[in-house]
């Protein structure tokens, strides 16, 4: 496993930490059903959570979660393009 993986992997364990947060924020100010929808959509959690970053007082959780989603998007093309250049196949 290449370092740009572990890289990847710890991004995004750290948005999965990040809609947890702000999952439960969802599930405890629009009740269970907009809960279970965030839990089903994540993009909607995440418009939601930037929606109301001010009056929950979740901005930096919010800052934290785009660019955490933004590193792994591009350690995730890093990693393909390294690959790609390669012609090693992922397992």
């Amino acid at each position: 496993m290449g370092i740009l993986q572990i890289l990847n992997m710890v991004a995004s364990l750290g948005s999965l930490i990040c809609f947890i947060i702000v999952l439960i924020k969802l599930f405890q100010n629009e009740g269970a059903l907009k809960g279970i929808l965030g839990l089903i959509c994540g993009l909607y959690t995440f418009i939601w959570g930037w929606m109301n970053a001010t009056k929950l007082n979740i901005k930096n959780i919010m800052m934290i979660w785009t660019l955490l989603i933004i590193v792994s998007i591009i350690l995730g093309m890093m990693g393909g393009s390294f690959y790609a250049s390669t012609g090693v196949a992922t397992p």
